[in-house]
């Protein structure tokens, strides 16, 4: 039987998701997580496995939670209400000094398979919320409108880590929902 943890793993998980996001992925060693979780490289590996385990566990904490914005769009009632939710969502997240700005999982090469399942969700969702007729009256169908929206997340994200505060990302992201149909 090995020695209690000395240490909260749930804290550590947090600062681990902080830093994560804050460098990414490959530019956060382990001896960085050491130093900033508090821990020594055995009672991290213990507790996490490994880094790579460590950083899919932190963006699964990330995804679940308000930073994340593909879910805030579960409410829009129409396709351009549930892009505006997110946009609304990233203005306010990307730009909020609680954490890292912008946005995690746009942040890090090795995230693509996540931005392709957010892609998807925020596909299935406009699919949901479409007008059957929208294609054939010229309107772009679900997964074009989703890749957009996407698109205009990572840009925001990347404003938002130059220093864009919440004001300047709203202004982008009323601008890019004036091209989606009504």
């Amino acid at each position: 039987m090995g020695r209690p943890r000395s240490f909260d793993r749930d804290a550590a998980l947090e600062e681990a998701l902080l830093l994560f996001w804050a460098r990414g992925y490959e530019q956060t060693s382990v001896a960085d997580l050491t130093r900033e979780l508090g821990i020594s490289a055995p009672s991290l590996y213990a507790a996490f496995g490994d880094k790579r385990t460590l950083f899919e566990e932190a963006v699964a904490r990330y995804e679940a939670s308000p930073a994340s914005v593909t879910t805030a769009g579960t409410a829009g009632g129409t396709p351009r209400q549930v892009l505006a939710l997110m946009l609304d969502a990233a203005s306010r997240e990307y730009a909020d000094d609680a954490h890292p700005r912008g946005c995690l999982v746009n942040s890090s090469p090795e995230l693509a398979p996540a931005r392709a399942r957010n892609r998807a969700i925020t596909a299935a969702r406009l699919e949901e919320v479409s007008d059957p007729d929208a294609e054939r009256d010229g309107d772009p169908d679900a997964e074009t409108l989703a890749a957009f929206v996407h698109v205009v997340l990572v840009g925001l994200s990347s404003y938002a880590r130059d220093g864009a505060g919440q004001e300047r990302l709203r202004r982008v992201a009323d601008l890019a929902l004036r091209v989606v149909p009504t």
